[in-house]
């Protein structure tokens, strides 16, 4: 589990000066060599920023580490700690061994849920939500240790506070529930929609952003500051200073400013992506896909710094290296896209694996030395999940 000190380190990579438009090809960002490397949560860290900036994963022409099948189709990325792989299914949460690809368990709720958000994992234990509870599971075993009822579906993937105690969750019907470790629940609150995202970037409250388009910051289970965005929010991500960045259905991509500034917008960007699930923040830039290819975004004005094609469905970064889940493969970018103007580049791919014309990774998380990517195959009707390195 990356302590606190990786975290910092993780964001203050983040808000180093990035490079938009015309490239000569240098990445500011240097590659990662730490092959024990965790992604423990949904965007890796509590501030939401998919980015290991000390991860070692593949950069060039990987082989397979393993190739597992699924019981469910795979929805969104996997989490990795503890060698050990938590992949959230239609059919539950399922288990694998980093190393070797063995099948270890699978948990199903007892109501017959169908709804299994990405989970999250530390020291032995894995947060999982379903329709009406957030559980508690060994991470060895899949057995149940504790669970808090919820009202509603589990929508927002767990996040910890600081340093994991306590756990945020978030419901459609718009609860959020901090909840200490052994299930205690210390306060409810409720705000205005489903709520789809959750992040922690200060040591005290949490920030969810809703379906409604509205992004709320609780603390004490209280209303510090409201904010209205234009569309439903689709991603957010923290970085230093706790500024945030918001994706949007149909309305951009934003940067709020927090504390004092209460919400205000410090840019928009409405040729931003629709980013559904995760904004990556590394090199001074937001990066974020959607099905009209990746996007980088300059973090200090909004700038857009260049758009790759390939519908995306995942986005990820370790070291110098953006990871995308895209149809029929897995590509590896350089952070600074290449050498070039836009859309027109240079050297753009370390690589791209194909995995079939059917198919789609759905969710890529690059650790423990490798790259992970949970796959359904229309074509085959396979669900796997696999490993690159």
């Amino acid at each position: 589990m990356p302590s606190r000190r990786e975290y910092l380190a993780a964001v203050a990579s983040a808000t180093a000066v990035g490079v938009a438009g015309c490239l000569d090809g240098a990445d500011a960002a240097t590659a990662g060599t730490d092959e024990s490397t965790e992604w423990p949560m949904r965007n890796y860290d509590r501030y939401g920023a998919a980015y290991a900036s000390d991860a070692a994963a593949p950069r060039s022409s990987p082989g397979e580490r393993f190739e597992t099948a699924l019981e469910g189709t795979p929805r969104g990325r996997p989490i990795v700690a503890g060698g050990r792989v938590f992949q959230s299914t239609w059919a539950g949460i399922e288990a694998v061994d980093a190393e070797s690809g063995e099948k270890l368990w699978t948990y199903r709720a007892e109501e017959g849920a169908s709804h299994y958000p990405t989970p999250a994992a530390h020291d032995g234990v894995v947060y999982a939500g379903t329709d009406a509870v957030l559980i508690a599971l060994d991470a060895e075993s899949g057995d149940e240790q504790w669970r808090v009822d919820t009202d509603g579906r589990v929508t927002a993937s767990p996040v910890p506070g600081y340093e994991w105690d306590p756990i945020y969750v978030g419901t459609d019907h718009g609860e959020v529930l901090k909840v200490r470790d052994g299930g205690d629940v210390e306060w409810r609150a409720t705000v205005y929609g489903e709520v789809t995202h959750l992040v922690t970037p200060n040591v005290a409250g949490v920030t969810a952003a809703t379906s409604g388009g509205e992004v709320f910051t609780l603390y004490q289970g209280r209303g510090l500051w409201r904010k209205k965005v234009p569309g439903q929010v689709t991603a957010i991500a923290a970085q230093s200073g706790n500024d945030l960045f918001v994706a949007t259905f149909g309305g951009g991509v934003l940067k709020l400013r927090t504390a004092a500034h209460a919400g205000r917008t410090a840019w928009r960007s409405e040729r931003g992506p629709v980013a559904d699930g995760a904004l990556v923040l590394a090199d001074g830039a937001v990066f974020g896909g959607d099905l009209s290819g990746v996007h980088r975004l300059d973090a200090g004005d909004g700038g857009v710094g260049w758009e790759l094609g390939d519908d995306t469905y995942s986005v990820a970064a370790a070291g110098d290296t953006l990871y995308v889940g895209a149809d029929g493969a897995v590509i590896a970018r350089p952070l600074s896209g290449g050498a070039g103007v836009g859309g027109s580049r240079l050297n753009a791919e370390r690589f791209r694996y194909g995995i079939g014309d059917e198919a789609a990774a759905m969710g890529v998380t690059p650790a423990d030395g490798a790259l992970f990517a949970g796959v359904t195959d229309s074509g085959s009707g396979e669900e796997r999940l696999l490993a690159l390195e």
